[in-house]
């Protein structure tokens, strides 16, 4: 089952807040997250109870209609964790961040939330989202120091421009295997990422 259009664009959106250069780029997409998993249970539970009202964070987790009781689902509780970090970022602390793993965490336990509530949306994802949910994964609690930096070292070297005659006169070369400029391709350059990801054998 796809999940609403609305919820893979917000997804799309966090990517490519996450693979951006700007600053606290992290900040902002692990905020989405929360946002994303917290539009996805009340879309869930809207879709059986079309007159739902104001909800908490915890009541949409433990609904029957999600399931994901905050106290006890392995996923409901890590969820639940990443929505009072939240609430701590924005209400008591403006200077609070996350890093890089942390946040990748949170774009992945919302991607299971997805798939939690809408059964299949994971495989009806377009490709582009599949692709930069790997590197993600890659730079997640899932993934491994060996595979950060084969992929680093793949982004660094890897040929990027298919112009044979170079860059014209008044062109800068921006090499994005620098990480600040990897917004440039991951969501752009699907192919040339996956080459990527399969050559370092990344999950």
């Amino acid at each position: 089952m796809a999940a609403p259009r609305d919820i893979v664009d917000a997804l799309e959106c966090v990517l490519s807040v996450y693979f951006s250069g700007v600053r606290h780029n992290l900040r902002a997409a692990f905020i989405l997250c929360d946002e994303i998993v917290e539009v996805t249970l009340r879309a869930k539970i809207k879709a059986g109870v079309p007159t739902l009202g104001k909800m908490s964070f915890p009541q949409l987790c433990d609904h029957a209609e999600t399931a994901l009781k905050y106290k006890t689902h392995p996923l409901g509780k890590r969820l639940y964790a990443t929505h009072n970090t939240r609430n701590n970022m924005q209400h008591s602390n403006a200077a609070a961040t996350v890093d890089a793993q942390h946040c990748a965490d949170a774009i992945l336990d919302a991607v299971e939330c997805i798939e939690h509530c809408f059964p299949g949306a994971k495989a009806a994802f377009d490709d582009k989202i599949k692709v930069a949910l790997r590197v993600v994964r890659v730079y997640s609690a899932q993934g491994t120091g060996v595979h950060r930096t084969a992929f680093q070292r793949e982004m660094n070297n890897h040929t990027w421009r298919t112009n044979k005659h170079g860059p014209k006169v008044n062109e800068t070369v921006v090499a994005p295997g620098m990480r600040s400029y990897w917004g440039l391709v991951i969501m752009d350059c699907v192919a040339d990422i996956e080459t990527i990801l399969n050559r370092i054998r990344a999950p």
